[in-house]
């Protein structure tokens, strides 16, 4: 239905301009929505084989009861360019996470120290751990 046309309501009046402009945002909302479900059938379902499968997920509270003294942890504010080529344990709180394609940038916090990483796609890391580090 256009704007143009002419709706009699149950008094015999035409609906305002109000009204008109509701029921086409309805009907746009609509057909957004029904462009979406379409486009989200097409799209192939990532139920394919999880090559992260276990190196993320809600993990159980730490109590201390394993020993990882093999971990050293660096501190946040101690990271530097010299260690930029290193393998470093970094704790500390996901501040924001922002995703985009195959990647994920993040922000982790410790105290008032932050730093900037990425999560791509790649051998070891697959989509849906990507997926669920944006969330």
């Amino acid at each position: 239905m256009s704007a143009k046309e002419a709706v009699i309501n149950g008094e015999g009046s035409e609906p305002s301009k109000k009204a008109l402009k509701k029921q086409q945002k309805e009907a746009e909302k609509a057909a957004k929505k029904a462009a979406y479900k379409s486009q989200t059938a097409q799209e192939p379902v990532e139920n394919a084989e999880d090559i992260s499968l276990g190196r993320y997920g809600q993990m159980g509270l730490i109590q201390s009861s394993e020993s990882h003294g093999e971990r050293k942890f660096t501190d946040v504010k101690d990271l530097q360019p010299k260690i930029k080529d290193q393998n470093v344990w970094v704790r500390g709180r996901l501040h924001t996470s922002r995703a985009k394609g195959k990647q994920c940038f993040i922000v982790i916090r410790q105290q008032s120290y932050t730093v900037q990483g990425l999560a791509a796609v790649n051998e070891r890391i697959s989509k849906q751990m990507i997926k669920f580090i944006s969330k």
